[in-house]
């Protein structure tokens, strides 16, 4: 670990004893080495690891990597690029993979699905579509064809297919019994054709298929 990194440690170390917080510190940090000194996240790690009791910041004199530098290295990575995968950062850093899960793992990090947001149109976007439906529009008032128009959509049925079966059995003798199956789902794909008035066709295509192999096939 060099000693500006070092120097990291021990100032984040002042602050969180000061009583400021991670972003607090951070911000006070970049103010006086440079914007990208040290990020929040960063900051944020190290105070999670001073609010455990261990304000060890100094690198341990031993032969190998130091364990602080394996730290830093790992998550300097993982702020670069969030989608990275942990083997990823071990291959690349020269770390054990099972490292690179520890620390993650210790620190809080946790792999997580994103989350899908609305796209955001800049105003020149916005604009144009504001012209485009207004000229729709006046091409409707000479040349009538909103109402001519089809649109189709399509969406995913689930459903149980569990049919209980007949038996012969004697008069007054009481029916077979057999042990309920286990609740099994099926999805049959379910498009709709409508134009302005409403449903104009749809049909449940075979299990298994889709609209996309329907046109293909």
């Amino acid at each position: 670990m060099s000693e500006s990194n070092e120097e990291i440690r021990y100032i984040l170390k002042f602050y969180y004893k000061k009583g400021q917080n991670a972003t607090q510190a951070a911000k006070f940090f970049c103010d006086v080495y440079g914007p990208s000194a040290v990020s929040v996240r960063v900051a944020q790690i190290w105070f999670k690891h001073f609010q455990s009791g261990n304000f060890d910041v100094k690198d341990p004199s031993r032969c190998g990597r130091p364990m602080t530098d394996k730290m830093d290295a790992i998550f300097e990575k993982v702020e670069q690029d969030r989608h990275i995968s942990s083997y990823d950062v071990a291959e690349e850093r020269g770390i054990d993979h099972k490292t690179v899960l520890a620390h993650l793992k210790k620190t809080g990090y946790t792999k997580k699905l994103n989350t899908w947001v609305p796209h955001h149109l800049t105003v020149r976007n916005l604009m144009n579509c504001v012209l485009i439906f207004d000229s729709l529009l006046r091409l409707n008032e000479t040349e009538p064809f909103l109402k001519k128009l089809i649109t189709g959509d399509e969406k995913w049925i689930t459903y149980d297919k569990n049919v209980r079966k007949r038996s012969w059995s004697n008069t007054g003798q009481a029916s077979q019994t057999v042990a309920k199956p286990g609740i099994t789902r099926n999805k049959v794909m379910l498009c709709v054709w409508c134009d302005w008035k409403g449903i104009i066709q749809y049909e449940l295509l075979p299990p298994g298929r889709t609209i996309d192999s329907e046109l293909y096939c």
